[in-house]
């Protein structure tokens, strides 16, 4: 079981590790196209920079039990209808590319090793279990919204260095990535597909 401090320090050090390869790349790097249709470099960034996450932390925490518990439970609820899920990834890819043409490339890496890690080491006295507002969900728990936190800025690691390379993430990160996605599917239907004895399509989970 992990704690806050844990979660705390994992993604300090995955966001400064995007910092430091954004300051790095090349112009052209920067606007290359990578493996999620329609989106480059610099969109993936925009994406994945905290600046909603850090407004969420800055809000009062709520009180009582928090609606939603797990980064598994907010994938199901962000995928659970395929007809539903599409457009609103379009249309979010959408708003990431108007953000993007107008945001710099400075201001963000600032964002990635500055700003995240100053409005994480000011949080004190949480727990995985304390209660934060969701603009979707109503309410998540601490600890939900880190492992997504945590899940969202590997895989789209993962997405960047397939475009511009870059250091693999640490193993913590994959780890707690893979605990998250395969928590998604139905238990029995995964198990049965990830040991051969089922052809149902339980994958992906997250797209």
């Amino acid at each position: 079981m992990t704690n806050f401090e844990q979660d705390r320090d994992l993604l300090i050090r995955l966001w400064r590790m995007w910092a430091k390869r954004a300051a790095e790349l090349s112009d052209e790097q920067w606007t290359a196209d990578t493996r999620l249709p329609g989106w480059n470099v610099r969109d993936v960034y925009v994406h994945v920079t905290p600046d909603v996450m850090i407004a969420m932390l800055d809000a009062p925490l709520g009180d009582g039990d928090a609606k939603i518990t797990s980064a598994a439970e907010m994938l199901r609820v962000f995928n659970a209808d395929p007809a539903t899920a599409k457009p609103m990834h379009e249309q979010l890819a959408e708003i990431v590319r108007q953000m993007a043409a107008d945001v710099d490339r400075e201001v963000i890496v600032q964002r990635f090793d500055t700003e995240l890690p100053e409005a994480f080491e000011g949080l004190t006295g949480l727990s995985r279990a304390s209660v934060i507002a969701h603009p979707i969900l109503e309410s998540v728990s601490l600890g939900a919204f880190l492992d997504m936190a945590i899940l969202e800025s590997t895989v789209h690691w993962l997405d960047v260095i397939a475009a511009v390379g870059g250091p693999e993430p640490e193993s913590m990160a994959l780890e707690r990535a893979r605990e998250v996605l395969a928590a998604v599917p139905d238990t029995l239907a995964f198990v049965e597909a990830a040991t051969g004895r089922s052809r149902a399509a339980v994958l992906p989970v997250m797209r």
